[in-house]
């Protein structure tokens, strides 16, 4: 059963901090991020952590804010953890390469830092994390450790149990009374794997590393407006209608796909001060789109602002970034 606590306070063992210390806090367990402005200027949040050599907990309260893990700070570090995050009270926008999830209480998110990830935390929120080796991850599941969910929702099996075993084994490794970390890695990562279900099968593993395949080749060929899904077929040797059924799991189409993750780069761009020498056109453009009136219509319909009005948000502080 999910255990929540008042969290307009600090938290038990811990003080109330400002923004910047928090930041800081972070920094010194999830390695190298970039934090967005705080919504609030009298932001406050509580963070206690204990580690015993790879593994660590941290059971964190804030008010909204955000940050994001991006290429430039994976590769600044060498870390390689996986985060078994459950959410105890308020909301989480999170993403995962580029794959958005909303979080409420008795959630679990699980996420590495060898991943592009963004959270918005969009209410005041309780958490609770448990830091591992991503190692530890790959030995249990060869092969397939990154094809499981990032997601499982309050009300399933794996986050039910998961749920259990942290609220009773945090507070107890936080008071500095269990210190066999290896035995505890092997308690979570036992319980996760176990509630998986059957090994994926050997066409189901194939068409998701192939799906993961293509689209990192979508990704890295954004920038070019001549890329079609024709395009991305032949250079995968598949016809076009395996392309679309790779895609039928995602809830979205292989041009969906394609024209999302355009908007995000240009929407990153649009939010980046460094970036403001460039017109909206020069950026829409510089990400393969053809057209500006177009992607001033499919910007607005992504995100509710159009580019001038994103642009400017941003720059007083306003807007989230992904």
């Amino acid at each position: 059963m999910l255990q929540t606590q008042d969290v307009t306070g600090p938290i038990s063992g811990g003080s109330a901090i400002p923004y910047d210390e928090w930041t800081e806090k972070l920094g010194t367990v999830y390695g190298l991020w970039r934090p967005r402005k705080a919504a609030y200027d009298d932001f406050t949040a509580g963070v206690v952590h204990r580690s015993v050599g790879n593994f660590g907990v941290v059971n964190c309260v804030c008010d909204p804010c955000g940050g994001a893990r991006q290429a430039k700070e994976i590769s600044g570090d060498d870390l390689e953890t996986v985060i078994l995050q459950l959410v105890l009270s308020g909301q989480e926008r999170f993403t995962i390469d580029s794959k958005g999830f909303e979080l409420t209480a008795g959630d679990i998110i699980l996420w590495n830092t060898t991943r592009p990830m963004t959270f918005d935390v969009t209410e005041k929120l309780h958490k609770i994390s448990v830091l591992m080796p991503l190692a530890r991850l790959r030995n249990w599941l060869p092969g397939s450790w990154h094809l499981i969910d990032n997601k499982f929702a309050r009300d399933s099996t794996t986050a039910s149990l998961l749920c259990a075993l942290i609220q009773s084994m945090a507070p107890q490794f936080l008071a500095g009374r269990l210190e066999n970390s290896d035995a505890l890695t092997d308690a979570l990562m036992g319980t996760l794997v176990s509630t998986l279900g059957p090994p994926t099968s050997r066409g189901e593993f194939y068409e998701r590393h192939q799906l993961i395949r293509i689209k990192r080749f979508i990704d890295k060929h954004l920038s070019n407006p001549d890329l079609s899904l024709q395009g991305i077929a032949s250079a995968h040797q598949i016809s076009l209608r395996h392309l679309h059924s790779l895609f039928q799991s995602e809830g979205q189409t292989a041009l969906q796909y394609l024209i999302s993750q355009r908007l995000l780069r240009c929407r990153r761009d649009l939010s980046n001060p460094a970036m403001t020498g460039r017109t909206i056109t020069e950026i829409a453009l510089g990400w393969g789109f053809q057209h500006p009136t177009h992607f001033s219509r499919r910007f607005k319909s992504e995100f509710g602002l159009t580019p001038y009005e994103f642009r400017h948000a941003s720059n007083e502080g306003l807007v989230l970034y992904d």
